[in-house]
């Protein structure tokens, strides 16, 4: 699993983010409570075949 991951600052809040990549549609995927963005992992290994997965790592959990 080699996916990318990044940060992305709105309103001064940085947002860390793991995504599949590729042209296929955008799927979000979002944690709960006491998670973090990669608890999607084995999920998203098996749509990364037919979509761009995002997980995004919320407000004060994981690299957020």
């Amino acid at each position: 699993m080699e996916w990318a991951s990044g940060d992305v600052v709105a309103n001064g809040i940085r947002m860390h983010y793991y995504r599949t990549g590729g042209s296929k549609p955008p799927f979000v995927l979002a944690h709960g409570l006491t998670d973090y963005g990669l608890c999607w992992a084995r999920v998203a290994s098996t749509l990364e075949r037919d979509f761009d997965i995002v997980m995004l790592d919320s407000r004060g959990h994981g690299r957020s």
